[in-house]
């Protein structure tokens, strides 16, 4: 779970931003080291209907949307032919500003093996909301990114990792098939499809901290 791939991020943003140098590095360590970065199509198909995925497989994401995904984390996964999934938030597509994805540059990393998920429209805690306003997050949110994109985008990524039965429920309610959470671990459950785990990258990972996640 990546957010921000930048050299000089703000100071609230630090701690969840890995310097594009270190990225590199680490990509390269997964590849040298015999991991495959799968898709999320593949991981649905591997949880719902037994397919098997290799040896090491190994899915990258990130989360809420940032620029940095197509200018630095991009021209590093092209490179080492990787894939990878963005979840964006989708009311953050129409900003002006350079910080976020515009639906051009989503087109554009979908083009060379990004897929694209669902973040929510506006990046809200989930479980501090009624049934009704949690499902017009998870919902508008992917028909936009449907509608915009021209195909089904059923993968999503809770807001802050926060979530729980009854957002689980909505989630499928609202028709994704996949979601992950902040929650730390390897191993996926076909039972909980809708709270998959992941592996936090921090700044201060570095190519010893990751290597040291994935240790069996």
């Amino acid at each position: 779970m990546y957010h921000r791939v930048h050299a000089a991020p703000p100071a609230s943003q630090r701690s969840l931003t890995v310097h594009p140098v270190d990225f590199a590095r680490q990509m390269r360590w997964l590849k040298q080291h015999g991991y495959r970065t799968i898709t999320q199509r593949e991981l649905c198909d591997a949880l719902f209907l037994g397919k098997g995925l290799g040896p090491k497989p190994i899915l990258i994401t990130f989360d809420d949307g940032y620029s940095d995904v197509f200018h630095k984390a991009l021209p590093v996964l092209k490179r080492l032919d990787m894939r990878a999934t963005a979840y964006v938030i989708s009311g953050r597509t129409l900003r002006s500003d350079t910080v976020f994805l515009t639906w051009h540059l989503l087109r554009a990393l979908e083009r060379d093996g990004v897929e694209i998920g669902s973040h929510t429209v506006e990046h809200r805690n989930l479980t501090s909301l009624s049934d009704g306003e949690a499902l017009r997050e998870l919902v508008q949110s992917r028909r936009v990114f449907e509608r915009r994109l021209g195909h089904p985008v059923p993968w999503l990524a809770y807001p802050f990792g926060a979530y729980d039965s009854r957002i689980e429920r909505l989630a499928r309610r609202a028709g994704y098939k996949l979601a992950v959470t902040t929650e730390h671990g390897v191993v996926q459950s076909a039972r909980r499809p809708l709270a998959l785990r992941r592996l936090r990258i921090l700044d201060s990972t570095g190519v010893s901290g990751l290597a040291a996640m994935l240790r069996p």
